[in-house]
């Protein structure tokens, strides 16, 4: 309430369920938690799951097997080669499309294992930014239906708040996962010669 600009508290939002602003939360918390999730799109909130086999589809095309695009999956990130940090040669080609009208994976990858963002993760898991990032991104898509006359420029200044919390979880995430790596490693033209 406060991204709004509003000084009403809630004491219980079990209890509070029939009042306007509430019901507004409600109604965009879900949108807000998974688009979030998907744009901070931050290591220590990815998680692997195994996917699930849809088809062998042999020799018919460019892939061979399709997978069920996870249920819990905000944002798909990769699917898992062994390697820490993915390179041209270590990176598995995979494709998100529909198979049979439903999203899927297709790749050459036998019992691929993904790497996603997933969107049933524990509120307690997210750093404060990333926390406040959640707040903000609800506060956005809110406010016409809490605020009403004078939601649009609230919203740009919630959207530019919105901005800057992913920034700073992002910076926070990338500073608690940092992985050295030696620029030649990153540089195919080097490690072509040196092979």
């Amino acid at each position: 309430m406060s991204a709004l600009l509003l000084s009403k508290q809630f004491a219980d939002i079990d209890t509070d369920l029939n009042s306007n602003e509430v019901k507004a939360l409600n109604t965009h918390f879900e949108n807000a938690l998974t688009s979030t999730l998907s744009s901070l799109d931050i290591d220590s909130l990815s998680e692997p799951i195994p996917l699930e086999l849809l088809a062998d589809l042999g020799n018919q095309g460019p892939w061979q097997y399709v997978y069920k695009y996870p249920t819990r999956c905000a944002k798909f990130r990769r699917i898992q080669s062994g390697a820490v940090i993915d390179t041209s040669s270590t990176s598995i080609d995979k494709r998100v499309a529909l198979y049979q009208g439903q999203k899927a994976i297709y790749t050459n990858e036998y019992a691929a294992v993904a790497e996603c963002i997933v969107k049933d993760v524990s509120l307690a898991a997210l750093s404060p930014s990333a926390g406040m990032a959640v707040a903000y991104k609800l506060a956005f898509l809110a406010s016409p239906l809490v605020v009403g006359k004078g939601a649009a420029k609230l919203r740009d200044e919630v959207y530019r708040t919105y901005l800057l919390m992913l920034a700073e979880a992002q910076e926070l995430d990338a500073n608690e996962n940092f992985n050295f790596e030696t620029p030649w490693t990153r540089s195919e033209f080097v490690r072509t010669r040196l092979s």
